[in-house]
């Protein structure tokens, strides 16, 4: 092994070499200490540092309103966590950076572990439902509160219009208070989806799809076993919410132009399978990014459960199973 392509035994934290296409290399003695002590991924450390994922494999949108936000000073590190042996996680800061034609991963310890897994992750939902209530009151104030307002001016600036002028005038506010109802229309329907009530769980699907398939070009089937079982009204939100979100990530990552929607109606339980045969990814049930997460738990809120089934380059299927005692009507 040349110089090059080696790393001082010296370094006190742990630290690996990596070739241009990732391969660990060479490492230290503090970084073969740091593998028996810590359930480690180089290929999640190094997706994190690249930005492709984050502690709870979020995507960039999502870092945007991080809860770690504040927590890390360094621009020029990265944020991770590792599941001891022990079977706690733990914090770590790390650092990936350009050594000639190789590169150096390092990781430092940070000597405090989460409080607990469970306070953890509430944290971080509670921090993702502030945020979305947040942009929910920033759309209702810059977008429908602002509406108003200018069609409250509208109205009031006839009074010093010409009269033959007022009809064309009524015509551009009638077309005005149109646009806003139909914004508050599309604002109530990502707060509830009213189609469900309309015509039901499999028809609502079924627009979805259409419409995504529309819109994208991408294909999707939707393959129905079983009598379907009419649920309540919160098992409904959950499902279509949940299938809507599956669907959203296989378009953006998974890399294929193709998916599939089953729903197994069995004699106790519904199961709904998302599959698509893309990119795949590491699938890590301690450190889920904020979409799986919020998958798991709309079909925990309804007494469900969750289920992942991927890998490098071997596609996805995320399988939610709701019990028919917590859905039914």
């Amino acid at each position: 092994m040349t110089d090059s392509a080696s790393i001082p035994q010296i370094l006190p934290q742990p630290t690996w070499l990596m070739d241009t296409d990732y391969t660990v290399i060479d490492k230290n003695a503090q970084a073969e200490k740091f593998e028996k002590d810590y359930v480690i991924s180089i290929e999640y450390a190094v997706q994190v540092a690249k930005g492709t994922c984050c502690a709870f494999r979020a995507d960039k949108q999502t870092c945007k309103n991080c809860p770690l936000e504040n927590k890390w000073a360094a621009s020029d590190g990265f944020p991770i966590t590792f599941m001891g042996r022990d079977g706690v996680s733990y914090e770590f800061f790390g650092k990936l950076v350009k050594k000639e034609q190789n590169w150096m991963l390092e990781i430092r310890y940070i000597d405090k572990p989460f409080e607990s897994e469970g306070k953890s992750m509430l944290t971080y939902l509670n921090e993702a439902r502030e945020s979305e209530q947040k942009r929910i009151a920033r759309e209702l104030h810059d977008g429908i509160a602002q509406s108003i307002y200018s069609l409250m001016l509208e109205t009031r600036g006839l009074k010093w219009t010409p009269v033959e002028e007022h009809q064309q005038k009524l015509q551009a506010i009638d077309r005005h208070f149109a646009d806003v109802l139909l914004e508050i229309k599309s604002l109530a329907t990502e707060l509830r989806p009213s189609i469900l009530d309309d015509v039901g769980l499999i028809p609502a699907i079924n627009q979805f799809v259409e419409q995504t398939m529309e819109m994208t070009g991408f294909i999707i089937h939707v393959i129905v076993d079983g009598d379907s079982i009419d649920l309540s009204s919160r098992g409904n939100v959950v499902i279509y919410r949940s299938i809507q979100e599956a669907i959203s990530n296989s378009l953006k990552y998974s890399g294929e132009n193709e998916a599939s929607i089953t729903l197994d109606f069995g004699q106790k339980e519904l199961r709904v399978t998302i599959a698509d045969e893309g990119k795949g990814f590491i699938y890590d049930p301690y450190h889920l990014g904020f979409g799986l997460l919020n998958l798991r738990e709309r079909t925990h809120s309804v007494g469900g459960k969750m289920e992942v089934e991927t890998g490098i380059e071997k596609g996805t299927r995320i399988i939610l199973i709701v019990p028919y005692k917590e859905g039914l009507t």
